[in-house]
């Protein structure tokens, strides 16, 4: 690095240079497209022999190409251009999609936008030229001609996906493939989500919502162990939004840093968070306690900043109020904890004092199944109060932000293969037409037969048709970090790995088969990996020095 750089920052993202699987479809003149898929030397030279020709002639219909890089990638397309004909620079139009309805659409149709990354652009190629375009969330890229009378040489077309370089040290396997490949799957898409810093979304909501990422916290810790990106993005937050302001302006994701502080910080045995921002947490856990009135009633109003908002499904839902309230019990119980790192006696009681008066209080939760969780994690309501109320009415009421809580609830009742079979249903469902991540929301009555996300809709389109509030239709996002909640429950409760003192020196495991016949896994420590393998019948644990097992 030049001594006279001004780096703010040093990236510790990787780039891959990725080849597309197929060749979806071609329109116009198109020759060659196939070896798009080749694997070539990614340099271009005066002699390509080798190339996929578009051109347009004047007054037909444009040369375009769709690709599909077989599976969810962030990142952009990097263009190695042979040569060009009929102009200097003519001007191709990229459309990166997260389906194939995407890739093909046009801004505005079926919601399509540009929100938060330019997938949707006019560039131009020029002769002997290795580019790249583009940074959004993408499987699907269109590559469509659009100067008339023009020609271009590819060599190659590639995705330029960034990811972090890190080993999956924390992992699942049992005796069911599907829950396999959801466990799997919900770990890419988080490991998608860990650029810069922890995002919601590759494509939309490229940001750091805090009060969205506790689950993405908890996928790391379950699959990757220790990372920064957890403190600096918690740091960057508080930063941005220092007191007397909330976390993204909004009271619930005040709760929401406060349980990641508490879970993160005790996981890893890590207080520099805590620590190096102890006048913000100090004043953010005065500020909590004033919203509890004497009698245990809380002062949160039906506003998005002020405290009714759990998730978008249930967002301006009457009854929402009972599981923030539970969560506000949550983030002081949590703040018990912290006011113990700071060594801040009178905190700890003031904190444990609001949360008691909170939890004697409980509000009631009828329907609302994303309250019914919230309450059950933080102990207002019983698991078994919960379970009647999450296992009603079938897949209807699910969340893919909330499912480790969900998921979580009845197991924790004892009904581990009720809880198993609403994430095949849940989670496979998206499996099933054609996700490699999974979505920032979903509902099972958007299946219908036939329809995928990885063909081109005829009549029905699954992508566009659907979704709601800030996701209607194309602007869904299709990998969202938040919905990575099945890896944290698989090793929780079927492997039944809890972390029981600071720095993982003390694991329980006490597993859960449900209707499994075995399951074996990995869960990463500061002292190393624990291994455990689980049948009926036997239980293994292989645990390095410094942890001690409580079966």
């Amino acid at each position: 690095m030049r001594k006279d750089w001004n780096v703010l920052k040093k990236s510790r993202l990787t780039h891959y240079a990725v080849l597309p699987e197929r060749v979806l479809l071609t329109g116009g003149r198109v020759l060659d497209a196939g070896l798009l898929t080749e694997e070539k030397i990614p340099s271009v030279t005066t002699n390509e022999p080798r190339v996929t020709v578009l051109s347009n002639a004047e007054g037909g219909e444009n040369a375009f190409v769709l690709l599909d890089f077989g599976t969810e990638l962030a990142g952009g397309a990097r263009i190695l251009t042979h040569t060009v004909g009929g102009a200097a620079t003519p001007e191709v139009r990229l459309v990166f999609g997260e389906s194939v309805s995407e890739a093909m659409s046009r801004i505005g149709e079926k919601n399509a936008t540009n929100d938060h990354s330019i997938r949707d652009m006019k560039v131009m190629l020029t002769n002997f030229s290795d580019m790249i375009f583009g940074q959004s969330g993408f499987r699907f890229l269109k590559i469509e001609l659009i100067t008339p009378g023009a020609s271009v040489r590819l060599k190659s077309v590639l995705a330029d996906a960034t990811l972090l370089d890190l080993p999956y040290r924390g992992s699942f396997e049992c005796s069911d493939p599907l829950l396999n490949r959801i466990y799997d799957t919900a770990a890419y898409t988080c490991h998608l989500n860990m650029q810069d810093y922890l995002w919601d979304g590759i494509k939309r909501d490229r940001l750091v919502w805090l009060g969205d990422s506790h689950p993405e916290t908890m996928t790391i810790r379950t699959v990757f162990g220790y990372d920064p990106i957890v403190e600096e993005s918690v740091d960057a937050v508080i930063r941005q939004f220092p007191l007397p302001r909330y976390p993204n302006d909004m009271i619930t994701y005040a709760f929401w840093m406060l349980l990641i502080a508490r879970d993160w910080c005790f996981a890893t045995g890590k207080n520099g968070l805590i620590l190096s921002h102890a006048d913000y947490f100090r004043g953010m856990l005065r500020s909590l306690a004033d919203e509890v009135n004497d009698d245990g009633t809380d002062r949160l109003s039906d506003d998005r900043a002020r405290g009714w908002f759990l998730d978008w499904p249930t967002s301006k839902r009457e009854d929402s109020h009972a599981g923030t309230h539970a969560l506000l019990a949550g983030a002081l119980h949590a703040g018990e904890w912290i006011a113990e790192v700071l060594g801040d006696n009178d905190l700890k009681n003031l904190c444990a004092d609001r949360a008691e008066k909170l939890d004697r209080n409980p509000m009631p939760i009828t329907g609302n199944k994303s309250a019914a969780a919230i309450a059950v994690w933080t102990g207002e309501m019983t698991p078994e109060e919960g379970a009647e109320i999450l296992l009603s009415g079938g897949m209807t009421g699910f969340s893919t932000f909330l499912s480790y809580y969900q998921l979580s609830a009845i197991a924790r009742a004892g009904k581990v293969t009720e809880a198993l079979d609403v994430l095949r249903k849940y989670y496979g469902g998206m499996l099933d037409i054609g996700a490699t991540t999974f979505f920032e929301d979903f509902d099972l009555s958007w299946v219908k037969d036939g329809a995928r996300i990885d063909t081109v809709p005829d009549g029905y389109d699954i992508h566009g048709d659907n979704g709601g509030y800030c996701y209607v239709g194309l602007r869904h996002s299709l990998c969202h970090g938040w919905s990575s909640g099945p890896t944290a429950f698989l090793c929780e409760q079927v492997l039944g790995i809890t972390v029981e003192a600071p720095g993982c020196g003390k694991l329980r495991v006490r597993p859960h088969l449900g209707d499994l016949a075995w399951a074996k896994g990995t869960f990463p420590t500061p002292y190393g990996d624990v291994k455990v393998e689980v049948t009926p019948d036997c239980l293994t644990v292989d645990a390095p020095d410094g942890v001690e097992i409580i079966m």
